[in-house]
């Protein structure tokens, strides 16, 4: 009879720990599943941002050409820019684009935090058919931040009739987690000078 008692504890006990190691290891995987979509989100968001950066078209001369942000300390981000990157949901497919961003408190879900707006819509047309109005693009964004560097310093706010494009463009991301601490991002993209005869 000790015997047995003997063996049903130490199978308790190996129980008890082989049920903990697959705790452990389901905790592990769902966190990694939810942090892969807060990494799907910024990579979006960067890949997107990184090509109309890439293909910012400039001219202080032209008034429907623009590149400008500016940020206020715990208020809305925004960064409004002309590009040759255009998207599918331009009705022209080719040209160039005016994009604007604009990060704000998430209307469909304020415990989430801020949401990243963004529209587009063609330069150079007479009418308002290409025009897209404003879509959401990355919800769940805990805080934002660019930063713009030109001439040797970085500038939280641009306005390109003053000084043209900056070299460089400097996004960082905070996503929230549901409940956990927020992931951080961080990425600079150059700013190609175009040059306009």
């Amino acid at each position: 009879m000790v015997e047995v008692l003997v063996a049903i504890s130490l199978l308790a006990i190996l129980l008890t720990s082989v049920y903990g190691i697959f705790s452990s290891v389901s905790l592990a995987r769902e966190r990694l599943d939810a942090n892969s979509a807060e990494y799907h989100r910024a990579r979006v968001l960067f890949d997107r941002l990184g090509r109309e950066l890439r293909g910012a078209y400039f001219r202080a001369s032209d008034q429907n050409l623009v590149f400008t942000s500016r940020s206020v300390d715990d208020g809305p981000v925004e960064l409004e820019l002309t590009t040759s990157a255009v998207s599918p949901l331009s009705q022209t497919g080719s040209g160039i684009a005016r994009v604007h961003y604009l990060l704000v408190e998430d209307p469909e879900d304020p415990t989430e935090g801020l949401v990243l707006m963004r529209s587009e819509n063609p330069v150079h047309e007479s009418t308002d058919e290409g025009a897209v109005g404003m879509m959401r693009m990355v919800p769940g964004i805990k805080a934002m931040a660019l930063r713009f560097y030109a001439n040797g310093t970085w500038q939280t706010a641009w306005d390109g009739r003053k000084s043209g494009l900056p070299e460089m463009v400097e996004i960082e991301l905070q996503l929230s987690t549901g409940g956990e601490e927020p992931i951080y991002f961080i990425s600079a993209f150059e700013v190609p000078e175009v040059t306009v005869r």
